[in-house]
């Protein structure tokens, strides 16, 4: 059996392309239809890596408590089994988030690089990469380092 070819340059832009769009959409079914079947996203605000119904929860829980939120892409470099885009995300913290105290109100902005696997269906796992810290502290939040309870 032949492996299936890779996606061309131009058709792994147009698949990020779409996955950014699909997060300023602020809709996680959209997000997850924007991946390949089975694509999985993990980034340092996870214990590990999501997918589906999973994922499109954590957008719209993201969405809810960040109703501006906005991505934009700086930055791509495309091989034929890999993408590397740089990127922010902007928003203001106004509604609850799991595991965190009460919205601030305050607006946040952080920069992150997403590391991407390309499959012939399209992006088929992003590894997103920011400073955790310097998100929560944007948020107006103080962190401290504590061993786990």
């Amino acid at each position: 059996m032949t492996p299936p070819e890779p996606l061309s340059a131009a058709a792994a832009e147009a698949a990020w392309n779409s996955y950014v769009a699909a997060w300023n959409s602020r809709q996680g079914a959209t997000l997850v239809a924007a991946l390949a079947p089975g694509a999985t996203y993990v980034d340092p605000m996870l214990p590990g890596p999501l997918s589906g119904e999973a994922l499109a929860g954590y957008v719209d829980a993201l969405a809810a408590s960040t109703p501006d939120l906005a991505l934009v892409s700086d930055e791509l470099t495309i091989d034929r089994s890999r993408l590397w885009a740089s990127w922010h995300m902007t928003g203001t913290w106004t509604g609850p988030l799991p595991g965190l105290p009460e919205p601030t109100g305050a607006g946040w902005e952080i920069r992150g690089v997403d590391v991407v696997a390309l499959g012939a269906e399209g992006l088929t796992e992003i590894v997103g990469y920011f400073d955790s810290g310097a998100f929560l502290r944007s948020l107006g939040l103080s962190v401290t380092v504590a061993p786990p309870d």
